[in-house]
């Protein structure tokens, strides 16, 4: 009893500078939310976000207003400054990429995480930032950790941020330096975030095909017929963005698989 009690204090004042941050930034968001019904409520569910500024997490949550857990690539935790910064601010648990081993202490986080109710995960399924229109090419973490989990994975296209320049471009590559710069050209900035249908790992449409679980074989499956359902959508929800407000530049070409038309 002494030790939940204590553990839910120290959990609290772990996220006092977050909330308190949030909230501030929040005055000065003219961020609108299209779909928000359907964001459950009491329930933990995969948030499957575009990803084109550095200051997508914190825009985010002064968006919708609810707890999520970020997952984000180690390189952004590279010192004792970007940990606090990643940790505290922006809620993100850290997945490596090239040393995988690394991952089992994450991933133990993060399925400790998904135990809770209404704790939503954020993941960015591009994987790294894309500053130019149309999405590149979808990794799999977000299908995988649905397939996982059994939870819903719902698609969030967020609209009209402004990107910034190319990374390589900046003039300080501090990535802290990057966030705050992006928070401030953000401010006061027309941001629109779409909320897609959630996708179920276990409906009719994503396993049907698949009697015999027992398969070698058949995850990997599950797992691409996931992620093939999260590409369409979102591919909607940009159209709809963009039949509502432009797009506001030159179309790109699309650096992934998501220009097909079954797609």
């Amino acid at each position: 009893m002494t030790r939940n009690l204590i553990k839910k204090i120290s959990d609290f004042f772990y996220s006092v500078p977050r909330i308190l941050f949030i909230n501030f930034y929040k005055l000065f968001t003219r961020t609108r939310v299209f779909n928000t019904k359907r964001l459950p409520r009491g329930k933990s569910v995969i948030l499957a976000i575009n990803h084109t500024a550095d200051a997508d997490p914190v825009i985010l949550l002064a968006a919708i207003k609810r707890k999520i857990c970020f997952v984000a690539e180690s390189e952004n935790f590279g010192n004792w400054l970007t940990n606090f910064f990643m940790r505290k601010f922006a809620n993100c648990v850290p997945v490596f990429t090239k040393q995988f081993s690394k991952n089992v202490k994450s991933f133990k986080e993060l399925f400790n995480i998904s135990n809770k109710r209404n704790v939503f995960f954020g993941i960015f399924p591009e994987g790294v930032l894309n500053k130019k229109n149309g999405f590149k090419q979808f990794q799999k973490g977000a299908a995988y950790l649905s397939y996982k989990t059994k939870l819903p994975i719902i698609p969030i296209y967020m609209h009209n941020t402004n990107r910034g320049p190319e990374s390589e471009k900046w003039i300080w590559i501090n990535r802290i330096t990057r966030g705050i710069l992006s928070l401030i050209i953000n401010a006061f900035r027309k941001i629109n975030v779409f909320i897609g249908e959630p996708i179920n790992p276990i409906a009719e449409n994503i396993i049907e095909e698949f009697k015999d679980f027992t398969k070698p074989g058949i995850y990997k499956k599950i797992i691409n017929n996931i992620n093939d359902a999260l590409e369409k959508e979102f591919l909607e929800l940009k159209s709809e963005a963009d039949d509502l407000f432009g797009t506001g530049e030159e179309e790109e070409p699309i650096d992934s698989e998501l220009s097909k038309e079954e797609h």
